[in-house]
């Protein structure tokens, strides 16, 4: 199950990030993104049969790029930088929660929201994600964390290999 919702994770991040950002990988992580601290993280939690969270933590110049790309607007706000950071990570959370299997009590995304620093400094620190992904781009580089609350036990995974999602 942990390679199936990684490979969702990843390939739903992807194609968001094509389809809505009009933003592209690139192969190797430069030298000096990997020294970068975040600009900004956001994160959507979900709740059904399981319970749980997506992160999304960009570096660089990525924060402003999503927002110029999706709103065609070369110097958004801070404002608008946060909610296309948000509108992201919530559409690649719909996608992955969908690939936990069917939910007799459905699943309901939240809204996003921006993560403070000492928020996400604190979470670091004591969760350790289901399954997590970095994509780098020319304008930065963005990671992305889904979290699942507890166990997914075999009678899940037995119907989730049988599911359509």
């Amino acid at each position: 199950m942990k390679t199936k919702i990684k490979s969702v994770l990843e390939t739903s991040s992807v194609t968001t990030f094509e389809d809505v950002c009009f933003m592209y990988q690139v192969p190797e992580l430069k030298k000096e993104q990997k020294k970068l601290k975040p600009d900004a993280v956001a994160e959507v939690k979900y709740k059904g049969d399981h319970t749980g969270r997506l992160v999304i933590e960009a570096y660089g110049d990525l924060f402003s790029a999503i927002a110029a790309n999706m709103l065609s607007d070369e110097s958004p706000s801070l404002h608008k930088k946060k909610d296309a950071l948000g509108e992201i990570a919530n559409i690649i959370c719909g996608n992955v929660v969908a690939s936990l299997g069917r939910s007799e009590k459905g699943y309901k995304i939240g809204s996003p929201r921006s993560l403070k620093k000492e928020e996400w400094l604190k979470e670091k620190k004591t969760d350790k994600p289901f399954a997590e992904i970095s994509l780098n781009f020319n304008e930065g580089r963005v990671d992305i964390k889904f979290f699942v609350d507890g166990e997914i036990s075999v009678k899940e995974k037995k119907i989730d290999k049988s599911s359509d999602c």
